[in-house]
């Protein structure tokens, strides 16, 4: 009988402070742009789908993410992704910036961590396939073999 209290004190609580949580809103944000990238249209449509909502300042928010404490998973989730990687800043990155960049995501790209599970997981269609992967990797590739900053 005490465990049956327990737990049910323990539900309340929980349920209590979920039901608080929604009273602190969700700063979900969309700042402009300034220095958007510039890709051809295949790499563009592969960016777009699978990366843009943590890489960019285009972010798709789903109705889940005004829902606490989801929303807290996601808003630091795309707040972490814009500071690694904003392609909506592109432009505004130093040339060396842009190269060490795109040696990231060329590295993350080989091997698969993005875009990561958890969002794979519930954005399915935000998978590469090896096309998208080969698309985006001869695009790194090329624009690495072409940067001002290109080490010697």
């Amino acid at each position: 009988m005490l465990l049956k209290k327990l737990a049910w004190a323990s539900v309340l609580m929980i349920s209590g402070f979920l039901l608080a949580a929604q009273l602190v809103p969700a700063r979900r944000t969309n700042p402009p742009s300034h220095g958007a990238l510039s890709a051809p249209p295949e790499v563009a449509v592969a960016l777009k789908r699978a990366c843009y909502d943590c890489h960019s300042n285009e972010t798709h928010w789903p109705w889940y993410s005004g829902i606490a404490p989801f929303s807290w998973f996601i808003i630091h989730h795309v707040t972490l992704g814009r500071k690694e990687v904003n392609f909506s800043e592109w432009g505004s990155y130093y040339p060396a910036t842009q190269h060490r960049k795109l040696e990231w995501i060329g590295r993350a790209l080989h091997e698969e961590k993005m875009p990561p599970w958890s969002y794979r997981l519930m954005h399915p269609g935000a998978r590469l396939s090896k096309a998208d992967r080969v698309v985006l990797e001869y695009w790194i590739d090329s624009a690495l073999a072409i940067s001002p900053a290109k080490r010697s």
